[in-house]
């Protein structure tokens, strides 16, 4: 043999031991798919809702194209806890109506359509009954229009929120004397809604505004409610005059007592330079405390070793000169989680993408002076921070938890977060896998893991997906669902054929024990 062809033998050999070598991702031993349930698809159109149930189950609520002289026909299917199907109905819905909002409630789903695209006052509300399936429709006029952005069930009424001539309003609507009401102090150029946060144990819902001040910055409300929208409560954050609060969240409204959390600012601008959390007694306030991402342990946590180092060492430097290291992120928040006497606030972390791009093609023809074109290309996501505050606002602890490949044009929580004990499990799905960690106060309980989305059959293989439809939903107690479209071959025909266009949907279950792998 050649010394030429000694060496690409010798090149083949050490390709293969380092392909052989590469470490495969870890799986987790503490998540089951225990159920799994598929909805056939035909090639015409179908859109599945899900609506979660708790401990009632799930409901399938399936649009097609089917006509009836009433409208396109919707199938409904209940299903369990472990994801049999309890009962099945197929309920018109008027053409041209479209699904505005979904709800469980107290033994009931809610589906709210808009029956018009052009009259948005007019709205049909579909109740549909948990156990015995039998339902009722109410029709619903705004009397304005209103593009709804929250639709909320409490008690017998309906929540709404959106806007109206481009300012917000609030609207309750009771279900059984089957009148809306406007609910006043609402209706302003200078706020926006961000939140309404319910209470169905006190019978009292909370929303979360951000206001603009007079010096142009911003400050974040919290007005709470009774059920049927009389006003409790309003609780203003007093943020200083070097402070911009960017968004908030809440806990509920409980003996006078009320925690707001979120992302503030130096400036009036959407991107953050810390967390603050405030704290009010019988509507006064009791402190605000903010917290540079500088001054947070494991903000960081979701980079490479290496520029989590560089990043220590350029704050470490600041400091020694008595200066801050300044960073600016824009976070999505979730609801505060309330753990014993910790406040729990998680965050995702994202960036807008734009595509730069010229056209020569300008007023003569080609090779005119190019223009400048951004186009927006939708949200790219880094990763979720878990912050732990203590009643007097201190942080106890913080984690990370690091985002791969989730990029969407609308913004939307994608991870799931459950608590057991001490310990938070953070999952969300992407590309058909299941990826988690679970975090122990500043330590890890187990690292990022990988677990594929289990199959019907053992010889299925995913040929294609959709990644517009897929997701990963908290449902009840230590349990959540995962969701999406799969076309799936089987060369065998295992479950009767080789090819199938399926809805899935897989329960999934986490365990903890004292051991960590």
């Amino acid at each position: 043999m050649s010394m030429k062809g000694s060496f690409f033998v010798c090149f083949l050999l050490i390709s293969f031991l380092a392909m052989a070598q590469k470490k495969a991702p870890d799986t987790s031993s503490r998540i089951d798919q225990p159920n799994r349930i598929e909805f056939e698809m035909d090639d015409y159109g179908m859109d599945f809702n899900l609506i979660n149930g708790e401990e009632a189950g799930l409901l399938v609520a399936v649009e097609t194209e089917k006509r009836t002289p009433e409208g396109f026909n919707w199938t409904f299917h209940s299903l369990d806890t472990l994801l049999d199907i309890v009962w099945t109905r197929i309920y018109s819905i008027p053409f041209d109506s479209y699904l505005a909002g979904t709800e469980y409630h107290n033994g009931k789903y809610y589906l709210l359509f808009n029956v018009s695209r052009y009259r948005s006052q007019e709205f049909l509300l579909v109740e549909i009954d948990a156990l015995t399936a039998t339902h009722r429709r109410i029709e619903i006029n705004t009397v304005f229009p209103i593009q709804l952005t929250f639709f909320e069930v409490i008690d017998h009424n309906i929540v709404f929120a959106g806007y109206t001539n481009l300012r917000p309003v609030l609207l309750t609507f009771d279900l059984e004397e089957q009148k809306p009401r406007v609910v006043p102090g609402f209706y302003d150029n200078n706020s926006d809604i961000l939140d309404i946060i319910i209470d169905d144990e006190a019978l009292m819902f909370t929303v979360i505004q951000q206001d603009r001040m007079p010096n142009r910055k911003y400050t974040i409300r919290a007005k709470t409610f009774t059920a049927a929208g009389d006003l409790i409560q309003t609780n203003v954050i007093t943020p200083g005059d070097k402070k911009n609060l960017i968004d908030g969240a809440s806990t509920i409204f409980y003996g006078g007592f009320q925690y707001m959390a979120g992302t503030y600012s130096k400036k009036a601008s959407q991107y953050s330079r810390g967390l603050y959390l405030s704290k009010f007694v019988n509507g006064r306030q009791q402190f605000v405390k903010y917290h540079e991402y500088a001054d947070l342990d494991n903000f960081f946590g979701y980079m490479n070793e290496r520029r989590q180092q560089r990043i220590r060492e350029r704050i470490e430097r600041k400091r020694s000169k008595g200066k801050n290291t300044q960073f600016s992120y824009r976070l999505l928040v979730h609801d505060i989680i309330q753990r014993g006497d910790e406040y729990l606030m998680i965050a995702e972390a994202y960036y807008p993408r734009y595509s730069n791009y010229s056209s020569n093609v300008g007023r003569y023809g080609w090779n005119s002076p190019a223009r400048f074109n951004p186009s927006f290309m939708g949200y790219q996501y880094t990763h979720a921070v878990v912050v732990s505050f203590d009643r007097n606002g201190n942080i106890i602890w913080d984690n990370s938890f690091e985002i791969n490949d989730i990029e969407t044009f609308s913004l939307e929580e994608f991870v799931a977060v459950s608590n057991y004990e001490d310990k938070t499990v953070l999952m969300y799905l992407e590309e058909n896998t299941i990826r988690s960690k679970i975090i122990q106060g500043n330590e890890i309980y187990e690292g990022k893991t990988f677990n594929p989305v289990r199959l019907a059959y053992v010889d299925d293989e995913v040929k294609t997906k959709n990644p517009e439809v897929e997701g990963l939903k908290v449902w009840y107690d230590r349990a959540m669902y995962a969701f999406g479209e799969q076309r799936i071959r089987n060369e065998n025909g295992t479950g009767g054929k080789i090819s199938r266009r399926v809805f899935y949907i897989n329960k999934i279950q986490y365990h903890l024990d004292d051991k960590s792998n």
